[in-house]
Order: structure tokens, then C-alpha cells, then sequence
């Protein structure tokens, strides 16, 4: 029988450089994107956040190439910008829901919580890291295809007349897409944050969507007691903000349409600083073993 010989080989400092919380909240956030997109995970992971983003881009690029033989905005079924985002609702609905969890679920359910809170991160940090990654995603999302088409149309001589419209698009496309991706990301990871399974998260967050919806609708619209009840509506908000950024409004829509500016933009940013208090209430509260 061959006897076991344990070795005392001590244990060495480590004397390479420490960067401090900052990099670690970066790192955190770098790989945080790279499992919400399913880079190097198995095919299957890739699927979803795949089809979300191609659900994003495919109209804006089906959008440009028809600008490049018939450069008129009017003619493309697209009266305005904000009416893009109409069409990627569906994509963010689908990335918010069933994609974004797993940046917070897996890691309660693995113990890997527990791990990042042994580095410089604390419970805010690690949120704030969170948070900023799949913001980052969703950025890609809301930013990216009407960014590539004010582009497009441009140098296909179909964009805003004149320097100033062509700024004052470009400010209205980044408040849109900084306001839809900040608060996708806050309810996502306010919801996250109740349950540990991801397949869960990702139920309780379409079911709360379509109920809110339903709720919204059904007492502004159904039981007419008053246009603010569609305020409820949390896939409608959104997209009704961006139309306001715009400086038009989505009439021909649900009931929301018939809402006061300023109340569109309050309720949006009270629901942003709501769901993210909420988060961090949470986590301020989840225990973590090891």
C-alpha cells in the first residue's frame, strides 16, 4: 500500500498590485455582461439574448437599407424616431424578463454572492456593478439602432434639417435610450432580487408586466375612472416617455396617451429611484453563508 505524505508548503503573500474597489466593480460588470449574453456558455444561452438584440437591430438595418434607394422617412412606415421604439418594445420586454435575471440569481443560488462580498465589493457596489451591466446591454439595445439610423439617414440626406435638428435628435435619442434602459434594468433587478431560481424571476416579471398592463388599461380605459390609472401600465410608461421626449404623443395608443407630460416623467423616474431602493433593501437583507 502506498503511504500518503502531506507536505507543509506554507502559504505566500500576495504582492502583486491591488486596484482597490473600482476594478472590481469593473470586473464584476465585464463578466456580468458576458453571462447575461451567454459568451463562452453553451449554445443555448446564447439564444435568447441573440434574438432579443436581433429583434432591436433588424428593423433598424431593414430601415437604412430602404432609405438608400428611397430616402424619405415618410414613406418608410416610420413617421418618427420614437415610433422605433414601438417596435423594439417587444425585445426589451423579452431581454427584461427572461435574460436579465440571470445577472443576480445565479449568484445566490451558487454561493458566488458570497465570494464577491469577501473582495473590496459591498452589497452597494456589487448592486451598482450589476446594474451597470445590464444597463450596458440594454443600452446597446435603445441606443445603438436609432444612433446607426439618425447615421444612416444623414449621409443618405434624410435626416434632421440643419445642425441644430440634428443635435436635438441626437439629445432626444440619448434621453430615450438612457431612460428606457435605466428603468428595464431597475424593475428587472427589483423583481430579481425576491427569488433566488431565475426561471422564477423570470415568470414573476412577465406576469407582473402583462398584469400591469391589463390593470392600467382596464381601469383607465375600461372602467373610465380617470386617464391617470394608465399610468399602471409599466409597457406602456416607457414607451409613452420616449414619445414625450420626442414632443409628440402616442394618441392613437392606450389611454396613457391622454396623460400629462409631467406626470409621465415623474412616474418614470419615481418607479427608477422605487425599484432600485428596493433592490438595495433586499440585498441588505439577504444572508450569505461562507
Amino acid at each position: 500500500m502506498t503511504e500518503a505524505r502531506i507536505h507543509d508548503r506554507g502559504y505566500l503573500a500576495y504582492d502583486g498590485p491591488r486596484h482597490g474597489t473600482r476594478r472590481a466593480m469593473m470586473n464584476l460588470s465585464y463578466h456580468t455582461v458576458q453571462r447575461v449574453l451567454g459568451l463562452k456558455r453553451s449554445n443555448w444561452q446564447k439564444v435568447l439574448p441573440a434574438l432579443a438584440l436581433l429583434i432591436a437591430f433588424i428593423p433598424a438595418i431593414v430601415f437604412i437599407g430602404i432609405a438608400a434607394f428611397l430616402p424619405r422617412g415618410d414613406e418608410l412606415g416610420l413617421d418618427s424616431t420614437a415610433d422605433y421604439y414601438g417596435t423594439i418594445t417587444g425585445a426589451l420586454f423579452l431581454f427584461t424578463a427572461f435574460v436579465a435575471p440571470e445577472a443576480v440569481c445565479t449568484d445566490r443560488r451558487s454561493g458566488m454572492l458570497g465570494l464577491y462580498l469577501a473582495s473590496p465589493l459591498n452589497r452597494d457596489t456589487y448592486l451598482m456593478a450589476k446594474f451597470a451591466a445590464v444597463a450596458a446591454v440594454l443600452g446597446t439595445m435603445t441606443l445603438g439602432p436609432p444612433l446607426l439610423m439618425l447615421i444612416a439617414y444623414t449621409l443618405a440626406d434624410a435626416g434632421p434639417d440643419g445642425v441644430t435638428g440634428w443635435l436635438t435628435d441626437l439629445g432626444r435619442i440619448l434621453a430615450s435610450g438612457v431612460a428606457l434602459a435605466a428603468f428595464w434594468t431597475a424593475l428587472s433587478l427589483a423583481l430579481s432580487s425576491l427569488t433566488s431560481r431565475r426561471a422564477l424571476a423570470s415568470v414573476g416579471i412577465f406576469v407582473g408586466l402583462l398584469a400591469s398592463s391589463a390593470v392600467g388599461d382596464g381601469l383607465s380605459e375600461g372602467a373610465e375612472i380617470g386617464d391617470s390609472y394608465a399610468l399602471l401600465n409599466l409597457v406602456a410608461l416607457p414607451l409613452e416617455t420616449v414619445y414625450r421626449i420626442f414632443g409628440e404623443s402616442n394618441n392613437e395608443g392606450p389611454p396613457i396617451g391622454d396623460v400629462d407630460t409631467w406626470a409621465i416623467y415623474l412616474t418614470l423616474i419615481g418607479l427608477i429611484v422605487a425599484f432600485g431602493a428596493f433592490a438595495r433593501w433586499r440585498y441588505q437583507r439577504i444572508e450569505v453563508n461562507g
